[in-house]
């Protein structure tokens, strides 16, 4: 258990320093993106490539069949294998993995490739499709959009409607609210409370205790 709180300790304190390096620079709307191959790339491109990214990823995750029980000691020891789609309850002693993911999780590691719906309360929850529920670990992870709850020490999300809870709080774009120590988001409808604040594109990009955008 300590390793797994000084492992999300650490991602948490990575997470930071890139948040700090990322308000020392002009934002990303009004500088330039240069590639090698044609130049300088149109403004705001580099900004719309991140989110048509994961929706392509999670697109393509597609399971074999559908299993309304998960039951795993280590991937790929666990039935059904990972190529399965999960609708109802996973079990897992310490890493498992599916393509999507419906119901309650309950394990160590939980890596769900699609799109994770429920109740994710993995030590460690990692989903990279949409999702709307609860995630409730120490590192909690939502590649897509994600409408719904974490608690956690480490939480992050694409985007959506969320509230986050936890010392390290990140999304790419959010409606909601961030309460934490540390708070970052590249675009927020809503709320941060914190000691470090983070909004990069609001008109004030950083601000202690409380920043907010609407």
């Amino acid at each position: 258990m300590k390793k797994l709180i000084t492992c999300a300790m650490l991602f948490a304190a990575a997470s930071a320093c890139a948040v700090v390096a990322n308000v020392q620079q002009i934002r990303p709307g009004t500088r330039p993106v240069y590639n090698s191959g044609t130049g300088v790339m149109p403004v705001g491109a580099q900004e719309a490539m991140e989110p048509a990214a994961r929706q392509l990823a999670k697109d393509s995750v597609v399971g074999v069949g559908v299993s309304p029980v998960m039951l795993n000691f280590f991937n790929p020891i666990q039935f059904p294998s990972q190529d399965w789609d999960i609708a109802g309850l996973g079990l897992g002693l310490f890493y498992s993995e599916c393509c999507n993911f419906d119901g309650l999780n309950l394990g160590l590691v939980g890596i769900v490739n699609g799109h994770a719906n429920g109740w994710l309360f993995d030590i460690v929850n990692v989903a990279y499709g949409d999702g709307v529920g609860l995630h409730t670990g120490l590192v909690n992870y939502m590649g897509g959009d994600f409408k719904g709850l974490q608690i956690g020490i480490a939480n992050q999300i694409g985007s959506g409607d969320a509230l986050q809870i936890g010392i390290y709080n990140g999304a790419y774009d959010m409606q909601g609210l961030q309460i934490g120590v540390i708070n970052s988001a590249h675009m927020l409808q809503g709320m941060q409370i914190g000691l470090v604040n983070v909004i990069t594109q609001a008109d004030v990009s950083f601000l202690p205790i409380i920043n907010w955008h609407f």
